[in-house]
């Protein structure tokens, strides 16, 4: 199986087709642009195996690289892989899109409450729009780790 930075490896060769695609896309929509490459640069920090029981390589970039976030978002981290510890490689925890919603669902509650703390307005568009294109973005990005994952086999 390809390991982390094997995974991390194809992540960064793919962001010659992203960074010009998400800049495309700022043209027709700045939000939706800006939501797909956020997305898939967050892939760094928030990969599919974030399932495993212990640290795995993007956790270790996520507490390295953002000082007091990344230690905040690694106990959310550690949860979701206690949590989904039995489904490594499945469905639930390894196919894009739906398991790319339940990761940020994840994360999002927390931030949800802290933002609605500050009466933040969860219905504007522009939110709206910015958070669809970043689930996509992040989708895409674990596309490639499960089809990694899918071509080289146990």
């Amino acid at each position: 199986m390809p390991s982390g930075v094997v995974h991390y490896h194809y992540y960064k060769r793919i962001l010659v087709v992203v960074v010009p695609a998400s800049i495309g896309i700022m043209f027709i929509n700045l939000y939706a642009g800006m939501g797909f490459l956020s997305g898939y640069f967050f892939h760094r920090w928030c990969d599919n195996d974030w399932d495993i029981m212990g640290a795995s390589s993007s956790e270790g970039r996520m507490v390295n690289e953002l000082p007091i976030v990344g230690h905040f978002l690694f106990g959310i981290s550690s949860t979701y892989g206690s949590v989904f510890r039995k489904t490594h490689r499945k469905f639930v925890s390894h196919f894009p899109f739906f398991s790319t919603l339940i990761r940020l669902m994840f994360l999002g509650v927390p931030i949800f409450f802290f933002l609605k703390s500050f009466d933040f307005d969860f219905m504007q568009e522009w939110f709206q729009l910015g958070l669809l294109f970043f689930w996509l973005g992040l989708s895409f990005a674990d596309s490639i780790h499960y089809l990694l994952d899918l071509l080289v086999g146990e």
